[in-house]
């Protein structure tokens, strides 16, 4: 057995891990690869273990009686100089600091009392040695995380032509932290209790290691998988042994059963390239057809079938084999060959739409990337479908279940709330319970009324709000083109990418060329959506060398206002923006309104 020189394990708070902390990524595995689901389930969590404890009035005393966050292992190998090399736990820092940088401007805005604003910049840089730097220090993601800090809203123009992946993900992250981060702990008086939550109560297990031979031999013992059996199969093997308890006759069935429920799970995880994604789909079937009860919202609730299903769903099956109408050994082999083999395919056919365009079933591809989590879309098809429905009512219903998740992501963002797991939780699992089983005409007038509940009756957009949200405005004017352009682009190639032929946002007129004290409404038509479109970043340059008048014509000329037809050119910037406003709304209310 191999023996390590000095092990050393202890849990810590945030605030302990980045206080006076200087951490390193080696270059081989310098890559920040974290993408939406990962910083949306960050978000989710964390706010989620918040809420369950926070209560109006609370203040910033009470925030110590409040449940400990746990966020599991990072594995450090100390050197001469007492810098720690991150061998395991870099994407997680990483976000973290983006989510204080996030605080940090938050803070700002909400102008806080001196006593209840916290000084992030203390975990977000650490100097020592005469030296100050960001506390995962990785030099070639200097320049943006400062950006992040000084201008976040010139970040995406800064690094239009920058190729690096990384880069690119942290941008990414910190616009969706930015638009994930739920709208009822942004307020002054919750804010800072979630702050002082966070750094103090969110806990990882710190692992360090005197030698890097010895980190890494921790890192794949922690990680190997071994023969350790999931939920998937301990199901399995309990439906199983269902078939053939005191039932000998049985044998071949759940032989049957057995080898069909294996080259399922098989096809699932080849074709989604995912280890996990068996256990993704049980969740998302169990949630949709079976559950009833969710945890009340009070502290200290305890969880029910919604959240028994998301942790344990195999205990769950046991523990309610009369509500999934098992009793005889028939009942076991039917459960897996009609039921498991129904719902499991449809999971294999919604996840193929999600990742491929069609012309039937093309919203799912375009949901994909802007769209509620997974865990929370899935259940919402499964319950709406029945194994008795024909394959036109099928249809018919996944389309009306993808319309509703698109009109309410979009809806919601654009009215500033927020689309995280928590947030909206509550109100999918209502969805689920309510349209389980409905027929299509139903099902459409279901979704019709909690869109009107959403948005209070009002209409989606009477005007565009300010400019707030970068990253999801992109996908909004390339839905917008998509829309326009009747589907004969592939809507991936309207996002940003660093191919030179991508599309960036890109701001038409310029305060360079006004004078806003002559002027202070001009400042609010600068900010307005109805001021920026898409544009390839290869033509983006050009047009920034361009005044005013010039830059507008030039986009309208190229193409890039397609929704603008008429002549501008003696228009005022005021008065284009406002007759824009107007087109852009009417576009909005085609594309998310009421089918």
């Amino acid at each position: 057995m191999k023996r390590f020189n000095k092990i050393e394990a202890k849990d810590r708070n945030l605030a302990d891990m980045l206080s006076n902390k200087r951490y390193k990524v080696d270059v081989f595995q310098r890559d920040y690869r974290w993408k939406w689901s990962q910083t949306d389930a960050l978000i989710s969590d964390v706010t989620g273990c918040f809420k369950k404890c926070y209560k109006e009035g609370d203040t910033i005393r009470d925030y110590n009686g409040y449940d400990s966050y746990y966020m599991g292992p990072v594995v450090l190998c100390e050197d001469d100089l007492g810098d720690l090399s991150i061998v395991d736990g870099q994407q997680r820092l990483t976000s973290f600091l983006l989510l204080l940088i996030y605080l940090q401007h938050k803070q700002d805005e909400l102008q806080l009392d001196v006593n209840m604003n916290k000084d992030l910049y203390n975990y977000i840089f650490v100097k020592k040695q005469g030296e100050t730097t960001f506390t995962v220090n990785v030099e070639s993601r200097k320049e943006v995380m400062d950006m992040l800090l000084d201008a976040p809203k010139q970040v995406h123009a800064a690094f239009a032509d920058c190729n690096d992946e990384s880069v690119a993900n942290i941008i990414a992250n910190y616009d969706a932290i930015n638009y994930l981060f739920p709208s009822e702990l942004q307020t002054k008086e919750a804010l800072p209790i979630f702050i002082e939550w966070m750094l103090e109560k969110v806990t990882l297990v710190e692992v360090r290691a005197n030698s890097m031979d010895s980190a890494y031999t921790i890192f794949e013992t922690m990680n190997d998988r071994g023969l350790t059996l999931v939920p998937t199969e301990i199901l399995k093997g309990y439906l199983i042994s269902k078939i053939v308890e005191n039932n000998p006759q049985f044998e071949e069935k759940a032989e049957m059963a057995n080898n069909f429920w294996k080259e399922r799970i098989q096809d699932i995880r080849f074709t989604t390239g995912s280890d996990v994604a068996d256990m993704d789909f049980f969740r998302g079937w169990l949630r949709g057809r079976y559950a009833e009860t969710q945890r009340k919202t009070k502290s200290g609730a305890e969880n029910e079938d919604f959240e028994k299903i998301g942790t344990q769903f195999h205990s769950w099956v046991k523990a309610n084999t009369n509500r999934l109408n098992l009793k005889k050994p028939e009942d076991y082999y039917y459960f897996i060959k009609s039921d498991f083999d129904f719902y499991s395919a449809l999971y294999l056919r919604l996840f193929g739409y999600k990742m491929a365009p069609s012309e039937e079933f093309w919203l799912l591809y375009v949901n994909n990337f802007y769209t509620i989590a997974d865990s929370l879309t899935y259940p919402l098809y499964m319950s709406a479908i029945l194994k008795t429905d024909g394959e036109t009512e099928i249809n018919s219903k996944i389309g009306l279940v993808a319309q509703y998740i698109d009109r309410l992501a979009n809806i919601r963002t654009l009215s500033h709330k927020s689309i995280t797991q928590s947030s909206i939780r509550n109100l999918i699992y209502e969805n689920v319970k309510g349209i389980r089983s409905l027929n299509t005409a139903d099902l459409k007038q279901y979704f019709d009324n909690e869109i009107d509940r959403v948005q209070g009756g009002n209409p989606i957009l009477e005007r565009l709000q300010q400019m707030n949200n970068w990253g999801y405005f992109h996908y909004f004017f390339a839905r917008i083109l998509y829309c326009l352009k009747e589907g004969e682009e592939d809507f991936k190639d309207l996002l940003r990418s660093r191919k030179q032929s991508s599309y960036v946002l890109f701001q038409i007129f310029r305060d360079e060329d006004l004078d806003p004290d002559e002027n202070p409404a001009i400042v609010a038509y600068l900010n307005s959506v109805a001021n920026y479109c898409l544009v390839r970043r290869k033509d983006a340059n050009d047009f920034d060398a361009m005044d005013n008048d010039e830059r507008l014509n030039a986009v309208l000329t190229a193409g890039y206002l397609p929704e603008m037809n008429g002549d501008y050119e003696d228009s005022s910037m005021i008065e284009f923006i406002q007759e824009r406003d107007k087109v852009i709304a009417g576009m909005t209310e085609k594309i998310w309104g009421k089918q």
